[in-house]
Formats: structure tokens, sequence, C-alpha cells
């Protein structure tokens, strides 16, 4: 493994405020039920356990599913009411990613990978689009080689599906996953590190880059591409570097139809989320944080770690599709951990987003 010694490139001159945002604010639409968690001998208070979500689009809204990890012990799948549809216990899962139309041996289905620190694989599944289910059973598992595996995405890089992890002392790695009969097979293709704890990670195909949250440091990208190199390049910045705010956690991608759309990124520590350009230079467009809901029935949210967001239409809820985001701290009713449903409609409204993307 080489450690990166690269001069830091910052994109956005504006982004160098040393002041933080205020943020606007968005309602919560709907929330999941809450992890199910059997606390330790001797253990106080919450517990830390529900942490990153992944969203399946299906062909109507009713048959689209949501899959979030439960760090304590599995996987849950949760339609768009936020009810838990399957239950799949087994391994400590702490982040999730899914691509589409991976050709199993049985057909093209999508692929969800998780970051499984029971022993710091890389455990793939197939999801069965007919059944709207997980197979229980992982169909590989691929050694990160980190002694504490993190953050996990999916991407296309040309006709290959890739593989990219990250690690609780930022070492980043990258494989390229091919079948061999009926056995699927990994090829490392990659390694670097950051320095410091890396988690959120997500690979933006059409662009052929990936994002890295590094903690404590900022958002970086570097090309999907082995052969360009590993430069990094720091699109957003902690504290007097820029927007963000540590511990800066989940990053995922709003794709518009037309190429473009917006990046989306959890600063935890100050319970809110920066929006980005996905094109160009990833120009910084606004702050929000997620009050509680309209009727008062879903609570806002805090410290998050994981997100996901969709674009497609998904009903009245949902017309320009969702966002999901994990929720440290649940109080209506005071439970476990979850994930909170909102709308991507009351997103644009409150920054100002273009709605013709």
């Amino acid at each position: 493994m080489r450690i990166l010694f690269t001069a830091v490139l910052v994109l956005i001159a504006a982004q160098a405020n040393t002041a933080v945002p205020t943020p606007a604010t968005v309602p919560a639409a709907r929330e999941t039920t809450p992890v199910e968690v059997v606390p330790e001998p001797g253990q106080q208070g919450k517990i830390d356990a529900a942490d990153d979500p992944v969203i399946i689009v299906g062909e109507t809204p009713a048959g689209t599913r949501v899959i979030g990890t439960n760090k304590k012990g599995g996987l849950y799948v949760y339609d768009l009411d936020g009810k838990v549809t399957q239950s799949a216990p087994g391994g400590l899962p702490n982040n999730v990613d899914m691509r589409a139309a991976f050709p199993w041996p049985e057909g093209a289905a999508p692929i969800v990978a998780t970051s499984d620190r029971i022993d710091n694989t890389i455990a793939i599944y197939r999801f069965d689009p007919k059944t709207k289910m997980l197979d229980p059973k992982a169909r590989a598992r691929i050694p990160s080689g980190f002694v504490e595996v993190y953050g996990i995405t999916l991407g296309r890089l040309g006709p290959d599906f890739v593989v990219v992890a990250t690690s609780k002392e930022g070492e980043v790695a990258q494989w390229t996953l091919s079948n061999s009969g009926a056995d699927l097979a990994a090829t490392r293709t990659r390694s670097f590190a950051l320095g410091s704890i890396a988690e959120g990670c997500v690979v933006d195909d059409e662009a052929g880059v990936i994002y890295i949250s590094q903690e404590l440091v900022g958002l970086w990208r570097v090309a999907l591409d082995p052969a360009k190199g590993d430069q990094t390049v720091l699109v957003d910045g902690v504290g007097g570097r820029g927007n963000l705010a540590a511990d800066v956690e989940g990053v995922t991608i709003w794709r518009a139809p037309d190429g473009g759309g917006y990046l989306v990124v959890s600063a935890q520590g100050q319970s809110r989320f920066n929006v980005y350009d996905r094109t160009g230079a990833n120009a910084y467009r606004g702050t929000f944080a997620i009050a509680a809901s309209a009727d008062g029935t879903v609570d806002a949210v805090t410290t998050t770690d994981g997100l996901d967001a969709s674009s497609a239409p998904l009903g009245p809820a949902f017309p320009r599709g969702i966002l999901v985001v994990q929720d440290d701290v649940n109080t209506l009713p005071d439970a476990a951990q979850n994930f909170k449903y909102v709308s991507w409609a009351d997103v644009e409204a409150a920054l100002g987003l273009r709605q013709n993307d």
C-alpha cells in the first residue's frame, strides 16, 4: 500500500468560508420500523445500530425497497411505508450499496454489497426482483485486507462491476467483480490511503469518479479508473477549509435524468446535510437539516451516518424522488435507531434548486 502525498486542490474558492452555513429545513415524511437490538450486559443508553441504507427502485412505488444495515446483526428490507418486509440476520454489516442488472448465473438481477465487520469482508448478495427479497446467504465474501472495514460502494467501469471499500484507518481499495461459472470472483485493482478514518463513499458511474468522505478532513474525489492514478481532489473541507463539519459521513448522488444532479453529504457532528452539483467542479449549493414531519408523527433527524437518494418518481409522496437517511436518536416513539424518508421535492424547494433536472 502506498500513502498518497498529494497537493490538495480546492476547487471552489467560495468554499473556503470559515463560517458554518446556516441550514434550511426540510420535513421528514416517513420513518422505518426501528432496528431490533439486544443490549449487552451492563450496556446503558441508546445502542448505535442502524447505519446505512440503499434504495432499490421497483417497477412501481409499491415494489420499491430500502435495505438498511443493523451493524449489531443483519440487514432489513423495508417498503416505502417504512414497514419491514424482510429481516436477514447475520454478520455485522456496516454500509450497504447496490447496482442493478448484475449477470448472475440465473439471470440479471440487482447485486447488493455490505462491509461486514464480523470478518472484515465484503459480503455479496443477490436481490430477487420478483420476490423483492434478498437471498439470505451471501454469494461471496471478499477479504478486505483491512483491520476494520467501514464504507462500501458499487459501481460500473465500462462493462465491469466494481466495488470500493474504505477502512477505519483511511485505507481505500478497489476490486473488479466477475462470474466464473457459479462462483463470483474479485480482482483487487488498487490500494491507497487517505491517512485517517474514511467511511462514506459513492461511485458516479457516468462521470467515472469516486467520492469518499474522510471524517475529520472533508469530501474527496478520485478517478474510478485505476489507470488514471490515485490523485485525490478535495471537493469541500471541514471547518476553515470549507462548508463541512466533522464528522463527514455518508455521501450519495441524486441523479437527474439529463445527466445532472447533486451530491448529498452528511455532516454528522452538526446534524445537517450539504448539497453540491454533481457535474463540473461540484459547486456547493446549500445546507439543510431534517425537521420533524408536518403532522408531528415523525421526529427530526440527528447525527446521520449513511444515506441514499433516488430521482425516480415514487408516487404523490415522493414525486421528485426520495432521500433516505439514518437517524441516530429516534424519539417518536422513544425507540432504537431507524431510517427517515424525505421527499426530494422538499429539498429542492428549501434550497432553491432548479426543478428541470
